[in-house]
């Protein structure tokens, strides 16, 4: 007897075993595409939303590592004796030694602040602390810093991108036409910066009035787009040292 399979009725019955069967397949494809696509956009989302919390909430959580504040008494002592803003002092401090009192630097600057031995005797006398004086002393240091920008400030006008071009080479008077172009150099910029984030920061702890922020108020949008230069800053710092 002839096998059914072998039949019109077999063959139909084959076809659609085998259209159920591909059927089946496709459907479960489907829906495998759709749960892949479900999970990606999730994955996504969930991606999305830590790198936001990340990008907001790290410069709230470690700002004050990266712009720390020390010696508080004595830098707000002494800016208010030589009148200069303390935020422009934390700035300087931050940028010369990220408040380490005992650094040295390979050109010879010496303490918080990063003076040269003859700057430093200068400053001794100015300040009435000749001739004993220790400049990795940190109250001795400060008070040498803020009276020497209160010298440069005097010396070039109030001008303060002046001022700290002068504190880091020495002078700045080939700009004094074109102060411009002093704003622009990297050490200015820098220090300028973390004046504005000190001012913002710590302005009670400065003893500073928000109203006499001027010419530029800063943001919290601005002092976190700090905080994250600053880190990026310190990634790649590590990684050209190693």
């Amino acid at each position: 007897m002839p096998c059914r399979f072998e039949s019109g009725l077999g063959h139909q019955l084959m076809a659609n075993v085998l259209w159920s069967f591909f059927y089946y397949f496709a459907i479960i494809e489907a829906m495998n595409k759709k749960r892949v696509k479900i999970f990606s956009f999730t994955s996504l989302l969930a991606v999305l939303l830590l790198s936001a919390f990340v990008y907001f909430a790290v410069p709230q959580y470690f700002a004050d590592e990266i712009y720390p504040l020390k010696y508080t008494d004595w830098i707000v002592k002494y800016s208010k004796k030589y009148n200069v803003d303390p935020a422009l002092v934390c700035g300087v401090i931050l940028q010369e030694s990220r408040f380490n009192p005992n650094a040295r630097s390979g050109a010879g600057a010496q303490g918080l602040m990063q003076f040269m031995p003859s700057t430093a005797a200068t400053m001794a006398r100015e300040t009435g602390r000749w001739p004993k004086y220790d400049i990795f002393d940190t109250e001795t240091s400060i008070e040498f810093g803020a009276a020497h920008l209160r010298d440069l400030l005097n010396g070039y006008n109030n001008n303060v991108d002046l001022a700290l071009y002068a504190y880091n080479t020495g002078n700045a008077y080939r700009f004094v036409n074109s102060p411009s172009l002093v704003a622009k150099y990297p050490y200015v910029r820098k220090i300028r910066n973390y004046q504005t984030v000190y001012q913002t920061m710590y302005s009670r702890e400065l003893g500073l009035d928000p109203i006499t922020i001027e010419p530029k108020k800063p943001d919290k949008y601005e002092i976190r787009g700090f905080v994250w230069s600053q880190i990026f800053n310190n990634f790649a710092g590590y990684f050209e040292k190693s």
